[in-house]
Parts: structure tokens; sequence; C-alpha cells
């Protein structure tokens, strides 16, 4: 029997698994709006006003944590459920329950893992004196970004690894060589040849363990770049037609990612299975929201409003019915001065939702056409990561309210992209997650579990369409949101009165968070 009296190794090995993990963390998660990961949800959860918060977690497998708020102040039962897209309802595992928060009354957190890469619906439920509730909230678990191992951390796996290898040639070596031997007896030449045999045979079994390990760890390596989503995806390819003295924007989608043969499954959101999103570059000063119709596989079009000319970068949100997942491709389009036939082409040919506006912010107040006063309240200081508090107020030139008409659905959408194009995001009062998404995990939970699962509340975005009977009593608008990162950003409000969609425009500077 062979004795180690120094543990000193074995304590430090114990310490290996934390630092691989500290490493991966390293990565970046979640692509459901372009450089935007977490999900915000504020409404009601059944009888309970909530806002809701979901933290996407840096790996997969990896823990969501997940923030709910609500003003009622009695003891409330609030649990997380992951719903994962490509698993049946029955299949998922128990539900989190969320702890209340000791100082904060109505907060309630906790964390969820999320085991695969996919869409997810975290299903939220709320119980208490008034009843039960529950939401699904979709979101996306998936990796953004690969990062390099840090040389200071290769070097130090290196060498734990070769003295790992070279102790096992060791203790080899020595069992082979002594361990049949009487206690003090001398060794003799073919016990040293016996043990050199041995440990070259270790040696030769641990260089085939490293080559397969190598060669697994490629496979990967490999298949998690298959999943990487770094940056905007999938592909967009966009060119500008002339055609019968109308501008025309046609788009492919996907034809690199899904090939060129492949038509792709989208799921409509407000009923279009676009957003389309044209900003100018370089000023930002014309910003357009257009919804292209399929005229193939993965071919669409739409006719362009009469924008001026310019470069314009195009940011198009979309829901991949397949697997649930949501996105926002992107591409870089130029567009020459729109023909003088083109203003009453465009309104023949385009769709009614469709619009655009011109113009620059001028601090909180955005004055539009006709007298419209749009103020946004924000509670500065801006910063990264906390509640960006995006209120904003609608009066007339007299400084009355302003009835508001469902505009897709919603009071209103609105839009924020960071200067230098890394982020954009499409919100709604209800959040910044597809409701086509959640739609789909809506309908499958009423699909798969039955009557019993009726309770969650009716949120079919989708196919509420203008159907939207009554509309806001109030001009006052609030969007959930956090600014994911610290820079200068604008932001685009739209909202319907009177017949027509009206676009404001703001600019936010955001710092640094304190924590």
């Amino acid at each position: 029997m062979i004795e180690i009296h120094d543990s000193r190794w074995i304590k430090m090995w114990r310490f290996l698994p934390a630092v691989v993990a500290v490493y991966s963390l390293l990565a970046v998660g979640a692509f459901a709006h372009l450089g935007s990961p977490d999900v915000f949800s504020e409404g009601k959860v059944g009888p309970y006003p909530a806002r809701i918060t979901i933290r996407m977690p840096a790996v997969v497998p990896g823990r969501a944590a997940i923030e709910v708020q609500s003003p009622d102040p009695s003891p409330l039962e609030v649990s997380f459920l992951p719903l994962y897209a490509r698993t049946a309802v029955k299949n998922a595992p128990p539900a989190d329950p969320a702890a209340r928060v000791f100082g904060s009354p109505g907060l309630y957190r906790g964390e969820l893992w999320l085991m695969s890469v996919g869409a997810y619906g975290i299903e939220v439920r709320i119980r208490g004196a008034q009843g039960e509730g529950a939401i699904q909230i979709p979101v996306n678990s998936v990796a953004t970004h690969q990062l390099g191992m840090p040389p200071l951390l290769g070097g130090i796996l290196a060498a734990l690894a070769a003295s790992l290898v070279f102790g096992v040639v060791m203790v080899v070596r020595a069992a082979a060589a002594e361990s049949i031997l009487p206690p003090g007896a001398p060794l003799a030449s073919g016990d040293h040849r016996r043990g050199r045999i041995a440990a070259g045979v270790s040696a030769f079994v641990v260089v085939l363990a490293l080559a397969g390990g190598w060669f697994w760890w490629k496979a990967e390596e490999r298949e998690f770049r298959r999943h990487l989503r770094d940056g905007p995806w999938p592909d967009l390819a966009a060119t500008v037609q002339l055609e019968d003295g109308q501008r025309n924007l046609h788009l492919v989608l996907g034809a690199k990612e899904f090939g060129p043969a492949q038509s792709i499954q989208l799921l409509t959101d407000h009923g279009k299975l676009l957003h389309l999103f044209l900003i100018r570059r370089g000023s930002r000063d014309v910003f357009a929201h257009l919804h292209p119709v399929r005229t193939g596989g993965q071919e669409f079009t739409v006719a362009l409003p009469p924008l001026p000319g310019g470069d314009y970068e195009i940011f198009c949100d979309l829901t991949l019915s397949t697997s649930a997942l949501s996105s926002t491709a992107t591409a870089t389009v130029h567009l020459d001065d729109a023909p003088s036939a083109a203003n009453s082409a465009s309104e023949s040919r385009a769709d009614p939702d469709d619009s655009w506006a011109g113009g620059t912010p001028a601090g909180d107040v955005c004055r539009l056409n006709g007298g419209l006063v749009v103020m946004w309240r924000p509670h500065p200081p801006l910063q990264a990561g906390r509640d960006a508090s995006l209120d904003f107020e609608i009066r007339d030139a007299a400084g009355n309210a302003v009835p508001l008409e469902p505009y897709m659905g919603m009071p209103c959408h609105a839009a924020i992209l960071r200067q230098d194009g890394r982020v954009f995001s499409h919100l709604h009062p209800s959040g910044n997650y597809s409701m086509a998404a959640q739609s789909y995990f809506q309908d499958k939970v009423r699909r798969e579990a039955g009557p019993s699962a009726g309770d969650s509340p009716e949120t079919d975005h989708s196919k509420m369409g203008h159907a939207m009977s009554n509309p806001p009593a109030t001009s006052s608008l609030s969007i959930p949101y956090e600014f994911p990162t610290p820079g200068h950003y604008r932001l685009w409000l739209q909202f319907k009165t009177g017949n027509s969609v009206r676009t404001a425009v703001f600019d936010a500077d955001v710092g640094d968070s304190p924590n």
C-alpha cells in the first residue's frame, strides 16, 4: 500500500473547479435585443401589479436572477418556473420559490437555473389573499461572446496540469518498483527496470488521455461556436430598387445562417412578421418604423416613405416560430434622394402602421407639429443597470391631456439606440421582450397543461391588432427599462392620436453604475 503523507497538493486541487468557474463567467449571454440582455416586464400578474426584472446568466447552463416588485403590502407567495421551448410543460422542473427581501416591502428575489441553449418562458406566479395569477415572460438563453484564456490563468492551469501528469507517472513508477518489496529492502536492477517500464506505459496512457481530452474540447468548442450569437443575428442583406417611381427596400434574411433554399419561419408580432427600423447614420435625425411583407422564403420587401438621402442603419426585430427565439438582425443601406413621385406612390403601397419622422432632440421636452408637447420625466442621474424611469406625459397646446389610440395593440412603442450602434432595443409599456414569443409560451401552456393553466392572463398581443377597444384614459406613459451600458443614447417614442402616428425624440447621457 502506498501512503501519501503530504496533502498540500490535494488541498491545492480543491480550488481548481472554482478557478474554472470564475473563468467561465467571463462569457456574456442573451441576444433578445441587441446589446441589452436583461428582460423587464411591468403590468398585472393576475390581480397583482408587478414590475419584473430578469437578469440573464452569463453562461449556459447558468442562473437567472429574478426580482419581483409589487405595491401590494400583504405577504405573497412568488415562484419561478422555467419552461423550455423544446420540452413538454409536464417535464418542467419544480418551481423555485422567491424570498421576500427584508427591509424592502413588496420586493421578492430568487434565482432560476437555465440549463439549455434556446428560448425559455419564465413563468412568474403570484399567490396571495386576492387569489393567484401567472405570466410567462420569454427570454433567450444563449451566449454572445467567447473570450480568450487570460495568460496568467492559462499558465497556472498548465503548471497544475504538468504537476498532475508528473505526479501520476511517479506514483505508478513507485508502485511498480517498490510495492511488492518488503519494508527496507533495496531496489534491484529488475525493480528499476519494472518501474521505468510502468512509468513509460503510464506516460503513454496519460498522453493518449490528454489527446482525447483535447479532441473532446475542440468538439465542444465547435458546438459552442455553432450556437454563438456574437452581435446581430441572423444575417440580413438589403438593397434598394426604384420601381414605377417608388423606392422599395428588398431584404434577404438568413441566407448564410439557414442556407439559400431554406424558408425562414416567423411568428407574427403585433400582427407583423418583421419590425424594421431605419435610422440615418451620423446625425440620427431621420427615423422610420416599417413592416416588410414576405415575397419569398427568405425575401421581404417594403415601400419606403420619402426619406431623405443618406446612409441608413437597419435594425430588424423578428421571432422564429421553430424555436421562439427573438433577435435583431442588422444591415446598412444607402438611399438616394426620393423621386418627386414617390410621395403618392408610397402612401398607396405602405402598411398603414408604417411611420417616419425627422428631427433632433431639444432637452426633455419635444414639441411636435400641431402643438403637441411630449415631456420625458427622467429621474437623474441616469446610470447603467439602474431604473431609467421612462415616464412620459403628452399634452396639447393648451396643456390638456391628449387621448391616445392603440398603436398596433399597444399604448405606445419606443426604440433606443446607443451612439455607436451596439445597443438597440424595441420597447413597450409591458416590457422589452417579444410579444410573439410570449404568445408562443402561453399557447404552449394552454395546449399542454389544459384548462388548469387558464389562470394566466390573456396577453396575446400578436392577435390584438387594432381591436383594443379601450384606449388609455390618460396621456401618461411608462416604459420599464434599464440602460445596459454607459454612453450617449437616442430615444424615439411613438404613439397614435387623431388617427396619426407621432414620433417624439430625446437624448440621454448614461453614466457608469456606481456598483
